[in-house]
């Protein structure tokens, strides 16, 4: 799919993107997918985003970039090659931010007075796409099904995110995706046996993907209630012991006067042992020979 956008000028800015067919195929008025732009709920940053045709199901758009790449768009070509692609968001990670920052006052608000946000108005459309999803389980919930107020929950709130870690670490391990050295497709591997991956290093990335839909402090605290602490390797212990014990005791430092040292180190080695014929050579009598250098100097006049 490609989209335009309104420019004063002759040019037309394009760019390609995959969608799902479901969201494309849409009939009748008012039933296109939309594109809108929203709060990250992790940057708190503007985030392009795609609403189903049902209005429902929600999408962020993401961007992959290369710096010499462009499309050809029918008679035209567009500079921007960017691709983007299309991922599934669960609407409550959107309404999140905002219940956590009215928690501040410990009120129950309705969700139409928790998604109010005059820089990004385009946010009512998560009331829809919430309607379907069970915000008791980031919540507390007071009133009737006519009128309800929530509160956020961050005991529920764990409780939830605890169970989407250990569905995406299920599934990554079903995939036998590649979650150690980096992320890689199973497709390349000619056995999942040699993925050498445990339970832990699932978890641990799966931890990491649900954590790119949370605040720095919440992601946090999802991390210590898992037991998974984040491995921070020094690149001072990258090389091994034995390696670096060399280099220390063989190489001086960088700064040093390498020509000194090199100096010190030949004063240092054992002078060579000599043959037969060279001993008898140092007792010949030089006196009155010439060197060879004589031979090959210009003849004084």
């Amino acid at each position: 799919m490609t989209s335009k956008s309104d420019s004063s000028n002759k040019d037309i800015s394009q760019w390609v993107a995959f969608l799902p067919k479901c969201e494309v195929t849409g009939s009748g008025e008012g039933e296109r997918p939309v594109f809108i732009k929203l709060r990250h709920p992790k940057t708190d940053k503007c985030a392009l985003f795609l609403v189903g045709n049902d209005g429902y199901k929600i999408y962020e758009l993401l961007a992959l970039k290369e710096k010499y790449r462009s499309w050809f768009i029918g008679d035209t070509v567009q500079r921007d090659g960017s691709l983007r692609i299309t991922t599934s968001v669960d609407p409550l990670f959107l309404l999140l931010p905002y219940l956590i920052k009215a928690a501040e006052n410990g009120m129950y608000m309705t969700l139409d007075q928790l998604v109010d946000d005059k820089q990004f108005p385009q946010c009512t459309r998560l009331l829809k796409c919430c309607e379907k999803c069970d915000i008791s389980q980031v919540s507390d919930c007071k009133g009737s099904v006519e009128f309800t107020a929530y509160r956020y929950s961050e005991d529920k709130t764990i409780t939830w995110l605890k169970a989407k870690v250990e569905q995406v670490a299920t599934k990554l391990e079903e995939k036998s995706i590649h979650v150690t050295g980096g992320a890689q497709s199973a497709t390349f591997v000619r056995s999942s046996k040699g993925n050498g991956a445990s339970k832990e290093d699932y978890m641990r990335y799966a931890v990491g993907l649900v954590g790119d839909y949370l605040q720095v402090p919440l992601a946090q605290k999802l991390a210590k209630q898992l037991g998974i602490e984040e491995k921070v390797v020094s690149p001072k212990s990258s090389e091994p012991a034995a390696k670096k014990i060399k280099l220390s005791k063989d190489l001086p430092e960088a700064t040093e006067d390498y020509s000194k040292y090199f100096t010190e180190k030949s004063s240092k080695t054992k002078p060579s042992k000599l043959s037969a014929q060279q001993k008898g050579l140092q007792k010949v009598d030089k006196s009155g020979m010439k060197s060879i250098s004589s031979f090959f100097r210009k003849s004084t006049k």
